[in-house]
């Protein structure tokens, strides 16, 4: 059978070959990662604020954008050897509420038909994020799962370009409950 790496699959197919150059480039002006980081998460919640108003198609590349600066502030933070625990985590966090303000967007369009499905869908991405977190706070590995957040994000993408928002919450609620319920399983196997 053949595995594939799931986790960072886009990541390392798309936005880290735009990410790594532009982070070279950065280089140059001593640009702090941590201020990338601010900008990649203020353009990814933008991109909610497209959405919520109907312009999928510009939000689609808010998105893009977004995730490649998201890259870049990792690559610049390698490439100066800036690497910080503060940076990780700051990341980490932010990218949480990037991803509520996508699903935001996609409630605010039509709220009275997608509110619970933005809930689950929100609930859903959280689990995966905190079920490897928690994991890893024990010393434990947990990238497992096909429903990460280059999955949830390129399914969001897509769905919006062809607007398929009931789609879109409904692919990022099975996505994230399997993937939280999975990622669960495969560390308490571990802790046992």
């Amino acid at each position: 059978m053949i595995w594939i790496k799931w986790e960072y699959l886009i990541t390392e197919l798309i936005y880290r070959k735009l990410s790594q150059p532009l982070a070279k480039f950065l280089l140059r002006f001593d640009v702090n990662p941590t201020s990338v980081t601010y900008i990649a998460t203020v353009i990814g919640i933008f991109a909610g604020y497209l959405i919520a108003v109907g312009k999928f198609y510009e939000s689609v590349l808010v998105i893009f954008v977004s995730q490649i600066l998201d890259c870049a502030d990792g690559d610049l933070a390698r490439f100066s050897g800036k690497v910080s625990s503060k940076g990780g985590y700051l990341d980490r966090i932010f990218d949480r509420f990037v991803d509520a303000a996508i699903v935001i967007g996609i409630v605010a369009v039509s709220p009275e038909k997608y509110w619970l499905l933005g809930i689950l869908a929100v609930v859903g991405s959280f689990g995966v994020s905190i079920s490897r977190a928690m994991a890893e706070a024990e010393g434990f590995e947990c990238k497992v799962g096909i429903g990460g957040r280059d999955t949830r994000l390129l399914v969001i993408m897509l769905g919006i370009l062809l607007n398929q928002l009931y789609a879109i919450l409904i692919i990022l609620i099975l996505l994230g409950f399997l993937t939280t319920v999975h990622r669960i399983i495969h560390s308490v196997k571990q802790m046992d």
